[in-house]
């Protein structure tokens, strides 16, 4: 395979470090460039963003996480700037009112008493049972300070509000990857049941529950990354 570009936006309190694992299992000829998302934006405002920072005409698009909702609603707003598009733990659609009045809790509860940073229990939460191991649970909290509290509270006002993309991505008509876990408590199964597969999207479930596959299942992410790139 030729040197291939592959543009990749994390998620929700994560920087480039949630990339480190993959990289190690990738070859040399694929490269990941990691998009950063600006603060206090809307979605939209947060794609022109991203737009303006790109380059090239077209590209590959990897999002995790909130970043696979923004991966989708870029190439939804820009069709002709992506050629293939891969969106991990994520399901691109509104959010349940649970977490939406969960998010707003929190905000509130910083506003009154500040933001000590992700608990251990919290980051566990987020991985499957068979990955809660000290160096996964760590690299959750770094990643959570060197992001500091202003993200989170920029992500939590500005990405609440999610509309539903089936439809749209439906219509892009280029390779699709979906790849999550099947239990996932993030992740909307019943989205997934209703008129999104195609003969451009392909639906990949990994067994449990945890919702940080990047750092917790790297060497298969490396290979559908490799089989995604393949596609056409």
């Amino acid at each position: 395979m030729k040197r291939v570009k592959v543009y990749v936006i994390a998620g929700t309190m994560c920087n480039e470090k949630i990339w480190l694992a993959v990289k190690a299992h990738l070859g040399p000829n694929i490269e990941l460039k990691h998009l950063v998302l600006p603060k206090n934006k809307s979605f939209d405002e947060m794609c022109v963003h991203l737009n303006k920072s790109i380059p090239e005409q077209k590209i590959n698009l990897l999002g995790f996480s909130l970043g696979g909702y923004v991966a989708a609603y870029f190439s939804v707003l820009f069709p002709s700037k992506v050629s293939k598009l891969f969106i991990v733990s994520n399901s691109p659609t509104t959010l349940p009112e649970t977490e939406r009045q969960q998010r707003r809790q929190v905000l509130a509860f910083i506003e009154r008493f500040g933001y000590s940073g992700l608990s251990p229990k919290m980051a566990k939460s987020l991985l499957d049972a068979t990955s809660q191991q000290a160096e996964l649970i760590e690299l959750l909290q770094a990643m959570d300070r060197d992001q500091g509290v202003e993200e989170l509270i920029s992500q939590y006002k500005y990405t609440s509000q999610r509309s539903c993309l089936k439809a749209c991505l439906r219509a892009l008509q280029i390779p699709i990857l979906f790849w999550f876990s099947h239990t996932d408590s993030l992740i909307d199964r019943q989205w997934f049941l209703t008129g999104i597969e195609g003969a451009f999207v392909n639906i990949i479930i990994e067994k449990g529950q945890g919702h940080m596959l990047p750092i917790e299942k790297p060497k298969t992410f490396a290979r559908l990354i490799e089989e995604w790139l393949l596609k056409s």
